[in-house]
This record gives structure tokens, C-alpha cells and sequence, in this order.
């Protein structure tokens, strides 16, 4: 392997090269199963419970981080995304990962590059996908790229993203890729606010104050909806209209239910005994765009 893409900080392997991971893969890593962390960077709490959950299940663990500018609109510069690798790198050797992957852009996406993964249905094509379908597009190439290079046993995401976790299972299973798809809850801070925003972990970074307080709503909001779907209310329209009415000072682009695994809408009235949905929020606070969601799965709630 080149010495020159192939690095070592602390105990942790770090490479850059796209043959050097897939090498890797193959015969360092060939001992056992392979947990594996696809980030953009801007590493928090969420992602530390993937890895350990990666850690814990698995023989070894891989992180990659790479912004991805396939999932930006054309108003949208990745530049601006904020970053700091040798922050991140400390904090993936303190969480003990045994590889890290930091593809260049050039390399992903050379000049000549003209094969993109196009998904469709309700998953690819409602809220997210209505908003900024370049974005579920970007994401479809870029997953199944790493996949095809990493090549591991288990992937891990957050529940916080549900939108791509619905679409990565798509993907596994339209596409027959060879991976399993771990889900984990999300991880909030102490007022409820998830970690993970549309441009940084730590959304509190990127918000004055009042809009901190403001960004909090969205997890209320979704509380609202299942207090009113705990105590038999199944108007859509309503519950949709009682969750909107939390979110003072916030930009609501969207608030909802629909299903977890296909995000196909649930009709006017949900069912007399739901035991699939997930209520979903998209809003802007200051600057920075926020989604959360709250998922109900087998009658169960995962708040």
C-alpha cells in the first residue's frame, strides 16, 4: 500500500486511498465482521454510539468521514460545512476505531464521473424529497459507493436521519448489496434537541440563545403529536395542526406522519391502533435547517 495514503494516528489505520480501503477490506480486516460509520464529519455523541455499538458487535470497527457534494444545492457551498479533522481524528482514536477512511472528492468523483444511484417511490420522492431531492440522490450514489468500497458486514445510522435510514434499506434490498442495516435511537441533549443538524453536529454551535431555546420546539412538537395519538386522536389534519401550533419562532417547512420503512403518507385519519408510524419535523431556526422525528414501531414508541 502507499505509505503516503495509508497513515497510522494512534492505534488507528488511516487511509485515503479508494484500492487501499477495499485491500483493506479484504485482507486485514478478512478475520471478522466489519462495523462500519459513514459521517460527514463534525463528530458528536450520536456518532459515539455507533461506533461503540459497531465495537461491541463487531471484530472492527471503520469510520468514514467525507462531505459529500453531490447532497448540495446549487445555493449550498460544501466549503462552508463545518469541519475539524484533527478534532474528529482525536475523537475517533479515543473511541478506539481500528480504520479510518478519508476518501478525497477527486477520487470519488473524477472528472469523468457520469453513473449516479436515482431512487424512487415515496422514500425518495416525499418530504426530503420534495424539499431537496438532489440531496436523496447524493446520498443513494454516495452510500452504495462506500458499500461497494468498504464492503462491511454491518452499517450503522442514527434514527435521527430517518429519511436516509429508509432509503439505505431500500437500497440494500432493491439492489441486493450485502450488508446489515443497524438502526440506533437518537441521541438528544437534555432538552431534546437531537444531535445532528443539516450542517453540523452540534446545532447549539451554529444558533444564538433564543434560537437555541427556539430549536428545542421541534422535539415538543413531536411529543405533542404522540400525546395526541396516545389519547386516540387519528385526524391527520389535527394532530398535524397541534404540532405546528408548539413550534412558535420557527420556519416550519414541513410536519407529518407517514410510514417508517416506505414513507408513503397514512391517509386523512391514521388507523384505530397504529403500530408503524413515525411523526416527522423539518424547520429553520436562524441559519440552520433542523428535521426530528419520533418513531413508533410494533406499538412501541422510541423517543
Amino acid at each position: 500500500m502507499d505509505p503516503v495514503r495509508v497513515m497510522q494516528v494512534g492505534n488507528m489505520r488511516i487511509i485515503h486511498g479508494l484500492d487501499e480501503i477495499t485491500e483493506t477490506s479484504r485482507g486485514w480486516l478478512a478475520g471478522g465482521p466489519v462495523g462500519f460509520i459513514p459521517t460527514s464529519g463534525a463528530l458528536h455523541a450520536g456518532h459515539a454510539s455507533l461506533i461503540q455499538a459497531a465495537r461491541q458487535e463487531c471484530e472492527y470497527s471503520i469510520v468514514s468521514i467525507f462531505v459529500n457534494p453531490l447532497q448540495f444545492g446549487q445555493d449550498e457551498d460544501p466549503a462552508l460545512y463545518p469541519h475539524d479533522l484533527a478534532r474528529d481524528l482525536a475523537f475517533l482514536d479515543s473511541e478506539q476505531v481500528d480504520v479510518v477512511f478519508l476518501p478525497r472528492v477527486e477520487d470519488m468523483y473524477p472528472p469523468n464521473f457520469s453513473t449516479y444511484v436515482t431512487p424512487s417511490g415515496p422514500v425518495a420522492e416525499r418530504l426530503e424529497g420534495a424539499f431537496r431531492p438532489e440531496r436523496l440522490r447524493g446520498y443513494a450514489t454516495i452510500i452504495t459507493k462506500l458499500f461497494q468500497l468498504v464492503r462491511p458486514d454491518v452499517a450503522y445510522f442514527g434514527q435521527k436521519n430517518a429519511q436516509h435510514v429508509a432509503l439505505v434499506q431500500q437500497l440494500v434490498r432493491d439492489l441486493n448489496i450485502d450488508v446489515k442495516v443497524q438502526v440506533l435511537p437518537t441521541v438528544r441533549d437534555t432538552d431534546g434537541l437531537a444531535l445532528g443538524g443539516a450542517y453540523t453536529g452540534s446545532p447549539d454551535h451554529l444558533l444564538s440563545p433564543p434560537e437555541r431555546q427556539a430549536a428545542a420546539r421541534l422535539y415538543q412538537a413531536l411529543l405533542a403529536g404522540k400525546a395526541l395519538i396516545e389519547g386516540g386522536e387519528r385526524r391527520l389534519a389535527f394532530i398535524e395542526q397541534a404540532m405546528t401550533g408548539v413550534t412558535t419562532g420557527i420556519q416550519v417547512e414541513y410536519v407529518t406522519a407517514c410510514d417508517p420503512s416506505t414513507f408513503e403518507h397514512p391517509g386523512d385519519t391514521l388507523p384505530a391502533n397504529p403500530t408503524n408510524l413515525l411523526l416527522v419535523i423539518a424547520a429553520r431556526v436562524g441559519a440552520l435547517r433542523l428535521t426530528d422525528n419520533i418513531l413508533l414501531r410494533d406499538g412501541r414508541w422510541q423517543i
